[in-house]
């Protein structure tokens, strides 16, 4: 599936890319512009990505093929602006077998190469195409440590409930810039998920929920609990300033 992606019809992304045009790339030449992403939504992403690659790997190329994944340009380094979980999930199912030459379809939001350093990040931030705190909520942490390929991203248990919540219609999908992550804070406030430490549960990642070889989730009894609060909270005034809030409890 990897040679057949890379012999699309696109060209290689080069140095001088403009805006608006389409390429094809190695994930392993894009810069994540975050540290973190959520077990949760990665699991199930790369089950349901190895369902279609093992059916048929031309499933797979069509499903990328339409979802291009939005990068920044600035010299030879190549952004990855969006869709991490998408890059994190392609990468789980497929490095084991085609190693480095994974591809991926890329659509240049802008070329950045004419920026110094300061303003180019400045206008990342600006822009929105950055998310500069870690998997604790901590920040925001300097560009420079930034993670240097999608393999080195960190799950954030927070990301993954923030998911999970969304799943079960506790909030509105919406286009609002890192509307999960501002989700996941808002529950790292108040949900404390590391219990139970003395049974071997040690955070939600570890206890809440189970996904099978092709991407079904199973939420579990102990995960129920969180979840029940967690939609709880969104359905609350406290959570009414939040992107994507379906309303108050009367």
């Amino acid at each position: 599936m990897a040679q057949h992606l890379c012999d699309s019809e696109f060209p290689w992304c080069p140095a001088d890319a403009r805006g608006g045009e389409f390429y094809k790339l190695r994930v392993k030449e894009l810069s994540p512009t975050q540290f973190a992403v959520g077990k949760a939504e990665v699991a199930v992403r790369a089950g349901r990505m190895r369902k279609k690659y093992q059916k048929d790997p031309v499933k797979l190329h069509d499903y990328l093929r339409t979802r291009p994944i939005p990068i920044v340009v600035r010299g030879k380094q190549f952004y990855l602006v969006d869709h991490h979980h998408l890059v994190r999930a392609l990468y789980a199912t497929l490095h084991k077998e085609h190693g480095k030459d994974i591809c991926v379809f890329v659509k240049v939001m802008a070329n950045a190469s004419t920026l110094e350093e300061v303003y180019f990040w400045k206008t990342m931030h600006e822009q929105n195409w950055v998310y500069l705190f870690d998997q604790s909520g901590g920040g925001p942490q300097q560009p420079a440590t930034l993670p240097k390929h999608i393999k080195d991203l960190k799950f954030d248990p927070y990301r993954s409930l923030a998911w999970i919540v969304r799943e079960h219609h506790g909030y509105v999908k919406n286009s609002a810039p890192f509307s999960e992550f501002k989700w996941a804070n808002f529950f790292r406030a108040r949900i404390l998920l590391d219990h139970d430490i003395l049974a071997g549960k040690h955070t939600f990642d570890d206890f809440a929920f189970a996904v099978d070889e092709h991407g079904a989730l199973e939420v579990t009894d102990d995960g129920k609990e969180v979840l029940e609060e967690a939609l709880f909270l969104a359905a609350s005034k406290e959570a009414c300033g939040l992107p994507g809030f379906r309303g108050a409890m009367v």
